[in-house]
């Protein structure tokens, strides 16, 4: 076996790098884009610099050692230059899009997943939660929620506080909740009564939405709500019992650290479709984006602790500053995340797929970008031009529809869909 340029009698890598990255502990780089996917050169700062004041920069083969070194770590990426490969394999796609005039004015809406018609719940801006059927056209009020005011809130990086809309999976019960914000409430559509009062904690509330999502658990549906900064409990959404009791997880100065002391701001909530796990898209300092998963039946059955340190919770990758971004499920095994790389000063857009059982990653691919959804065999970016379609399987683009950017995805009825100046639209996915 020849000897490379970087020293080593081995297989050839696949980047070429500048020589200041070798034979140094400097994992610091950019990444030189040739093209063809996620394909890319490496060098450092002084040579993107030369670079891109006109100047030749040499590119040498090194091994795959060297080149793994350098790009093991996430936030070793400091820039990207160049276009990545985007494939496109068009396929058939029914654009149509249904639209539907809403009885009110709305603040937001959340889907009655297990219908398989197009049943939603919808927040009015009175505070009146209804039940509305987009097909028959038909609206009846339930409940009126009552969750206070943050008026002195300041918007942290242009998150402005905002009410949202949460709904159990049968729509028997509601969550209204301030994102960004920590006061909410959960809501008992049948009798129209407050069964729980929310309380996230004040501490840098503005910096996440509310961590808050229902999921089914033998035979009972729950409701999983963060109560401190860094705590998530389990309640009975018909009683407001928590199930999920135990020691304290914060402590003060001159108090002992708890044992299970976890060291993370709680953010947006994502439960698998099957229920099995749960995506949490929080931070830590200084401050880091730190997407996590964990075993949802390890937490409620048999270990209390599982959301602070069990076996099942993985973190997935971990991004400078960035964080409240778009996630969503494939299936109980593979969670998505946007975003390819380690600081958002030099974040691509794109996305990576984990395994959540081993928090390891499957695959990333350049292209998608805005909010995410999913069904069994396609993945769907609501980019700022309009609905993508891509396979998540080989990262190709398979179609779009200009004009058309969803906020919401109903699983029952198989709906992409977003409010418009006071018209629902839709868009049946298959």
């Amino acid at each position: 076996m020849d000897l490379l340029p970087c020293g080593h009698a081995a297989y050839a890598g696949s980047s070429r790098m500048c020589t200041h990255l070798i034979g140094t502990e400097d994992d610091e780089h950019v990444r030189l884009l040739t093209g063809h996917g996620l394909d890319s050169d490496l060098c450092c700062r002084a040579c993107d610099q030369a670079a891109q004041n006109g100047e030749r920069i040499d590119l040498v083969v090194a091994c795959e050692g060297c080149v793994a070194r350098v790009t093991d770590a996430d936030w070793s990426i400091v820039g990207w230059r160049g276009t990545p490969g985007i494939v496109e394999r068009p396929e058939p796609l029914d654009a149509t899009i249904v639209e539907t005039s809403l009885p009110v004015p709305v603040i937001d809406i959340a889907p009655i997943a297990v219908d398989h018609d197009s049943v939603w719940l919808l927040l009015a801006e009175d505070g009146r939660i209804g039940r509305f059927h987009a097909e028959l056209g038909t609206w009846a009020v339930l409940a009126r929620s009552t969750v206070p005011d943050e008026p002195d809130r300041e918007p942290w990086m242009g998150h402005r506080l905002r009410r949202r809309l949460h709904a159990s999976a049968d729509g028997r019960y509601a969550a209204v909740v301030n994102d960004f914000g920590h006061y909410g409430q959960v809501l008992d559509l049948v009798t129209g009564s407050v069964t729980l009062t929310l309380d996230g904690g004040g501490y840098h509330a503005d910096t996440v939405p509310f961590s808050v999502a229902f999921v089914e658990h033998g035979g009972q549906t729950m409701v999983i709500h963060r109560t401190e900064w860094n705590r998530l409990d389990v309640s009975d959404a018909a009683t407001g019992r928590m199930t999920t009791p135990r020691q304290p997880t914060a402590y003060g100065k001159g108090e002992p650290r708890p044992e299970h002391y976890l060291d993370y701001f709680h953010g947006r909530l994502y439960v698998s479709p099957g229920g099995r796990r749960i995506a949490d898209d929080g931070w830590v300092w200084s401050p880091v984006g730190i997407p996590t998963v964990w075993d949802l039946s390890a937490w409620l059955d048999d270990n209390v602790w599982e959301s602070e340190d069990g076996p099942s919770r993985h973190r997935l990758c971990q991004r400078a500053y960035h964080w409240n971004q778009p996630m969503c499920w494939l299936d109980d095994e593979r969670v998505v995340v946007s975003g390819i790389g380690g600081d958002d000063e030099a974040m691509l857009a794109g996305v990576r797929i984990f395994n959540a059982t081993t928090g390891t990653e499957l695959t990333s691919f350049a292209g998608p970008t805005g909010e995410l959804f999913a069904d069994a065999a396609r993945l769907y970016t609501a980019a700022s031009a309009g609905l993508e379609v891509w396979d998540p399987v080989t990262g190709h683009r398979t179609g779009t529809i200009p004009d058309f950017v969803p906020t919401h995805h109903h699983v029952g009825a198989g709906e992409l869909a977003t409010v418009d100046r006071g018209v629902l639209r839709r868009w049946r996915m298959r």
